[in-house]
């Protein structure tokens, strides 16, 4: 076999093994959302997920929620990620949207501040959406696309009372290019990783 026809071969397999096993989840500088990064520690259950809890809290007695509006401190990345106008806070409507729609069903959402309310806070950080024309491209040369979007969220858990911070957490993710369905517009992979969010927070709040 001819050494040099086979290297692209074994290159484009390496690569598409790296996308299929090593892509990992973007690690993101603190925003300055949370009260103390230093304290947080990774998650045993759900990977790419750091977190920190008070002890002695009673989380059974909280069993209604008030989600807060995501707020927008996207964390500068590097090489830089270019937004259009307005796509940050419209990606943050829908988490927030992703948020209640999740939780509703176990954990009703209301407005009002009590003593078996807690205090949602999220804050988006970090977005980095699907450029489809480099999937189109990759495809036609690797037989697989390789542009996933990207997304990091904090967050913040407080006695609606009291205020008092029960719990804060970062979590941040990367799409796949298994889901094949995702890759060719923006923000899909992005909107999944929302709700994929929400189910996550759901389970850990039950468990």
């Amino acid at each position: 076999m001819d050494g040099k026809k086979c290297m692209p071969t074994l290159i484009a397999g390496a690569v598409i093994l790296f996308l299929l096993t090593g892509c990992g989840a973007p690690q993101m500088r603190p925003s300055g959302f949370l009260s103390d990064y230093d304290r947080l520690r990774p998650a045993q259950k759900e990977e790419h997920v750091l977190y920190w809890e008070k002890s002695g809290v009673d989380w059974k007695r909280y069993d209604k929620l008030i989600i807060a509006p995501v707020q927008v401190r996207i964390v500068p990345a590097d090489p830089p990620v270019e937004l259009r106008p307005g796509e940050a806070e419209e990606l943050a409507a829908r988490l927030h949207e992703a948020l209640v729609k999740g939780l509703r069903e176990r954990y009703p959402v209301v407005e009002k501040a009590a003593p078996d309310v807690l205090i949602v806070r999220p804050a988006l950080t970090h977005l980095k959406p699907v450029v489809p024309a480099v999937n189109i491209a990759s495809t036609a040369l690797l037989g697989v696309p390789v542009d996933v979007g990207e997304a990091a969220v904090e967050a913040q858990f407080a006695d609606s009372l009291s205020g008092r911070i029960l719990g804060e957490l970062t979590v941040s993710s990367r799409g796949s290019i298994v889901d094949i369905t995702r890759v060719w517009t923006r923000w899909d992979q992005v909107n999944r990783a929302f709700e994929l969010w929400a189910q996550r927070l759901r389970r850990a709040m039950e468990e």
